[in-house]
Order: structure tokens, then sequence, then C-alpha cells
């Protein structure tokens, strides 16, 4: 399996390229109000309003800071109502690519309730990259809140 390698702070992680539709560069987002502090914002994507979360505040507590290899990851993210849509993830140094075979990760031993969107852990050069789960990005109710509103058709 190919996996997107970036950063935050300084561990790595990797979200399955399966999922990610494009990488684009960071770029201005609108806040939404009454969001939560790791909902960056929302931008137009051909057409459609898409949320991005940054995974530096979801996962560290810390932004991702405004440098030339910070991007936004593009997914797809299924809702548990099974309808698709597209997902923005900030992330650090988002550079790199790397195959792994799902049975080279490996359970951390450790795992915070509020991180549940983490998930094993490989090693790759000697450094430690833990996969990022897309279908537990979102609390409950967030995901509601983001896309409740936000018909994949443009439709109300």
């Amino acid at each position: 399996m190919l996996f997107i390698v970036f950063r935050l702070g300084k561990e790595r992680y990797a979200v399955d390229a399966a999922h990610v539709i494009e990488v684009i560069p960071r770029l201005p987002l609108r806040p939404p109000p009454g969001t939560p502090d790791f909902v960056a914002g929302i931008f137009n994507f051909r057409g459609k309003v898409v949320p991005v979360l940054d995974l530096g505040i979801l996962t560290l507590g810390i932004p991702c800071p405004a440098q030339l290899s910070t991007r936004i990851i593009l997914i797809d993210y299924t809702l548990k109502s099974g309808v698709k849509r597209v997902l923005g993830l900030i992330a650090e140094a988002v550079t790199d690519t790397v195959e792994k075979k799902p049975t080279e990760f490996v359970e951390p031993g450790v795992t915070a309730v509020a991180s549940r969107h983490l998930g094993k852990i490989t090693l790759d050069e000697g450094e430690m990259i833990q996969r990022v789960l897309p279908e537990h990005l979102l609390p409950p109710g967030i995901e509601r809140l983001l896309f409740e509103e936000n018909p994949p058709d443009g439709s109300t």
C-alpha cells in the first residue's frame, strides 16, 4: 500500500493514499463560527464547500505552522450514512510517500480515547510512522456540524 507521509511536530504520520484525492498548497480559509479549534476553516474546491481540519491541533494541540511544505491533504471522507464528502487535512512536511504492507504496522500499545484517529505504527529508516485513520477523524456530532448543511450536489 502507498501512504502519504507528513509530520506533526517532530513525529511522522501517514494516511493511506487510496483515501487521498489531491494534495494542495495551504491557502486562506474562511473560519466557520461555532466550530472546535481544530476546524481550521472552509474553502471552495471545484464548486464545493470543503471543511479543513488542522491535524496539528487535533493530534497535538498545536497548530501546524505556516511553512512552504505545509499542505492541505484532500481526502474522501465517508460519513456515517455512507455518503462520501471531501475533507481537508492541514499537515506539515507533506513531501514524501512510503510503500508498506498492512502487516508491517503494529499496535502502539497505548491509545488515548481523544486520539482514536491514530492507528498502528511502522518503522521507516529508523523512525516511527503512525497511521491516521480517516474514518475516525471527526468526533461524534462534529461530522453533522460540518456536513449537514453541505449536501454533495449543492441542493438543500
